[in-house]
């Protein structure tokens, strides 16, 4: 119930519309506003269109969100670790990839596609990063990437 002191914020209105392209105005006023904490809270919402804009809204303040991101890996819905997978991949967090490995594995096929395509982009940044893939971890990737018909990326698994 607002108060006198507290008025209630119409952002946090225009996220409970069913407009979804209000709510996505929403998240855009929550970025210039720089709230990361209300967008990462976007992240476990059940509508795709919203987690997606709350991702690229994350993605915006850089590597400053890192640390909030990396618990959501251990979010019990598959779309939340899903998201932070991406996040993370996006902002290149190469100190993450071990953990991201795991999801290799992850019963859900969106989380394994999303950790197979961030590895990627992580092994592009830091080539180095190879020596921690063991063989079964490389065909589990190329499977997935041959599953998502990214043939190209396949050539960064590569060793000379």
């Amino acid at each position: 119930m607002p108060t006198k002191d507290k008025p209630r914020d119409p952002v946090d209105q225009m996220l409970k519309s069913k407009n979804i392209l209000e709510r996505m105005d929403a998240v855009d006023i929550l970025q210039r506003r720089g709230d990361k904490e209300k967008i990462l809270e976007l992240i476990y919402s059940e509508s795709w269109h919203l987690r997606q804009k709350a991702q690229e809204a994350l993605i915006s303040f850089g590597e400053s969100i890192i640390e909030m991101v990396r618990p959501l890996l251990n979010e019990k819905f598959w779309y939340v670790r899903s998201a932070a997978i991406n996040i993370l991949g996006e902002l290149g967090d190469t100190e993450s990839f071990s953990k991201i490995k795991t999801f290799l594995k992850e019963k859900n096929e969106t989380v394994r596609n999303s950790a197979a395509l961030t590895l990627i982009k992580l092994l592009k940044k830091d080539d180095k990063l190879k020596e921690q893939l063991d063989k079964d971890e490389r065909i589990l990737i190329e499977n997935i990437l041959k599953n998502l018909k990214e043939f190209e990326l396949l050539e960064v698994l590569r060793t000379e």
